[in-house]
């Protein structure tokens, strides 16, 4: 008997289809056969495939949607991380970009010329945006009124659409022009965060959730994420309450998050974590347990009832 005859898996005879269409510049067809594997077996090698097409055929947005199936393996692969920070300039997401840079201090996963050379690319990009989206930029300026006059949290599409061409000089400019007028106290937080990403040594002013005036030097604060008294005040609660009480704990920690979101960047100072945290305590055993009210600390609950009136809760 002859030797038998090995015919190619479907998966191996897709990919030579592939890698060749895509050599042929045939990128559509690469895309397509991609695609067919990666319906049946997806993983982090053929989703680069698929986001590489993508970007060949101009379509930076869906690149970027693909690509969010292995957002952690970008993340860590130093040629992935490039790759995304490229198609976050090219779609315009500017201001996303930058803050895709700046998670490479936080993962080290390119090295700092790798860095320096996306943010030149950068630059060199909005210098020109700049220039050709004037007329853009006054749309802009009118969906940011019309994101603070619905006194609603902004919606990822929302947000998406409003940031996107819009470059780090342009969104200083409308922070400048705008941020001491807007009272919505969903979007305040957002804007400043973003302020503190692009490291702005300006000073602005703003109103807070208690409706102040107050001023922030954006470059002089963290992300909430990274401010230490948001996990100084969690850890509080976890060792007063949470083995006696791990229920409640919770649900002061749920409100606490919330609150904290809401009130960004105006937090407790580091000497005020036992006052809030007891008071949150005091409050929260008097609702579950129905006992004598405890002595209530009015500054603090008066900071709190304007947070749940905001959220609507309580």
């Amino acid at each position: 008997m002859g030797d038998t005859i090995q015919f190619p898996k479907p998966e191996d005879r897709l990919r030579h289809s592939a890698e060749k269409a895509y050599q042929a510049k045939d990128y559509l067809k690469a895309y397509h056969d991609y695609q067919e594997i990666y319906t049946e077996h997806s993983s982090f090698e053929i989703n680069q495939s698929l986001v590489k097409c993508l970007q060949q055929l101009a379509d930076f947005a869906k690149a970027l949607e693909v690509a969010d199936d292995f957002l952690d393996g970008y993340l860590q692969d130093p040629n992935g991380f490039v790759q995304i920070g490229h198609l976050l300039i090219l779609d315009g997401q500017y201001l996303q970009a930058r803050k895709w840079i700046r998670l490479a201090e936080e993962f080290s996963v390119i090295s700092e010329a790798a860095s320096e050379n996306l943010v030149k690319e950068l630059d060199k990009v909005e210098e020109v945006q700049q220039i050709l989206g004037l007329e853009d930029f006054l749309g802009k300026k009118q969906s940011l009124l019309a994101m603070d006059s619905s006194n609603q949290p902004v919606s990822g599409h929302t947000w998406h659409v409003f940031s996107q061409g819009l470059t780090k000089d342009q969104f200083v400019s409308l922070m400048t022009e705008l941020l001491p007028q807007l009272t919505n106290p969903f979007l305040l937080p957002k804007l400043v965060e973003e302020l503190v990403r692009l490291g702005s040594s300006q000073q602005f002013e703003l109103i807070d959730y208690m409706g102040d005036q107050r001023q922030i030097i954006p470059n002089q604060l963290s992300l909430l994420r990274e401010v230490p008294v948001f996990s100084q005040m969690r850890q509080a609660v976890n060792e007063r309450i949470g083995q006696e009480n791990p229920t409640l704990a919770e649900g002061i920690l749920e409100e606490l998050n919330d609150h904290f979101a809401l009130s960004y960047p105006f937090l407790p100072e580091t000497q005020e974590i036992d006052r809030w945290v007891q008071s949150y305590i005091d409050e929260y055993q008097d609702l579950f347990a129905k006992s004598e009210p405890q002595a209530i600390d009015e500054e603090i609950q008066r900071k709190k009832t304007r947070l749940r009136k905001i959220l609507g809760s309580f």
